[in-house]
């Protein structure tokens, strides 16, 4: 248990570095898309993990076992 707690509080103060770095990776891909004209294709790829992400966390939370 203190292991599950310590991995546990280490991604806790992970992810404010990680959100931040995505933000800013985000910024730079839409900059270089103006720059380049070229679509965001990271955009268009992470949108669709994260649709397919709450479809599964939607469908395990509803088909629990309590």
């Amino acid at each position: 248990m203190a292991v599950l707690g310590l991995l546990v509080l280490v991604v806790r103060c992970a992810r404010p570095v990680i959100n931040y770095t995505a933000t800013r990776a985000a910024w730079l891909e839409l900059w270089a898309a103006s720059v380049t004209g070229i679509g965001p294709v990271g955009a268009a790829v992470g949108s669709g993990l994260t649709d397919e992400f709450i479809r599964e966390f939607h469908k395990a939370r509803t088909s629990a076992t309590v």
